[in-house]
C-alpha cells in the first residue's frame, strides 16, 4: 500500500479550497498588519510635536516584525490552527506521526511558500495534498 493511500484512510485530509480559504484569511491577517506598519509614518507628520520619532519608527518596525513572525510562525499557534486555519476548521499536524506543529516546523513549512508560491501550491492538487513545505517540515493539513 502506498503513502497516499495509508493517509487519506488514517486522516480526513483538508481539501484544496478550505486550504486556499485558510490561506486568504492568513494573508489578510499580515497585509492588515503592513497597513498598520505605515499609519505610524503619516501620524507622525500630523502628531510631531506630540511623540517624539523614535516611537514611530519603533511601531513601524514591531508592526513588520508582528507580520512577517504571523507569516512564518502562524501553523505553530495552539493546535497547528492560524486564523485562517481555525476559521475553516482544518490544522497541520505532522506526518507521519500526528504531532503539534512545532516552531521550527512553521517556519520549514512557511518559507518555501515566500519563495516559490504558486509552484508550492500547485503540489496540494496531487495524492497526499501536501506543498513543498509540507514536504519539507514532515507536516500535513488536516480537517479538525
Amino acid at each position: 500500500m502506498n503513502d497516499s493511500v495509508s493517509a487519506t484512510q488514517n486522516w480526513d485530509l483538508a481539501s484544496p479550497f478550505r486550504r486556499l480559504f485558510g490561506y486568504f484569511i492568513d494573508m489578510v491577517v499580515v497585509f492588515f498588519l503592513l497597513f498598520l506598519s505605515y499609519m505610524p509614518g503619516y501620524a507622525y507628520v500630523y502628531l510631531h510635536s506630540v511623540a517624539g520619532r523614535g516611537f514611530f519608527y519603533g511601531l513601524h518596525y514591531v508592526l513588520l516584525f508582528l507580520a512577517f513572525g504571523y507569516y512564518l510562525f502562524c501553523d505553530a499557534l495552539p493546535n497547528g490552527q492560524s486564523l485562517g486555519k481555525r476559521v475553516c476548521r482544518t490544522a497541520v499536524v505532522g506526518y507521519p506521526y500526528p504531532t503539534n506543529c512545532t516552531l521550527f516546523q512553521s517556519l520549514l513549512r512557511n518559507f518555501p511558500k515566500m519563495l516559490f508560491s504558486v509552484l508550492d501550491g500547485f503540489f496540494v492538487l496531487f495524492g497526499l495534498r501536501r506543498r513543498l513545505g509540507d514536504m519539507l517540515a514532515k507536516t500535513i493539513v488536516i480537517n479538525t
